[in-house]
């Protein structure tokens, strides 16, 4: 891979990490929030638990990606970025630009070992 398309592609996920850790912050807060109005009828009290739910899964997404993000960054790194670590191929450059943090090569990711016959 090219230094100018690692450079791109540093940028890329920095941005990116810099979205998702601002949106897990304003989540956690959303929560806290929430948390502190607990002085309210019941009926609200449940919609404000389904709330949180919503806003904690909605975290936990956020969470994972920036955790392939951060292993994006790391392989840029170590400059193994951009190589599938199925095969050791290069990962294709489109499949790199619509998912920066991707780790296998369409081959890889798309294998499926068949059924056990019995």
């Amino acid at each position: 891979m090219r230094q100018k398309q690692l450079e791109a592609a540093r940028k890329r996920l920095e941005a990116r990490r810099q979205e998702l850790a601002t949106l897990i912050k304003d989540g956690n807060a959303g929560i806290a929030e929430i948390r502190a109005e607990r002085e309210i009828e019941f009926a609200d009290g449940a919609q404000s638990e389904e709330e949180q739910e919503r806003i904690a899964l909605v975290g936990a997404v956020e969470t994972a990606e920036l955790a392939r993000v951060d292993g994006a960054l790391a392989r840029i790194d170590t400059g193994t970025y951009g190589m599938c670590a199925g095969c050791g191929e290069p990962i294709e450059q489109r499949r790199l630009e619509a998912s920066p943090y991707a780790v296998q090569c369409a081959g890889c990711a798309g294998a499926v070992s068949p059924p056990a016959r019995r």
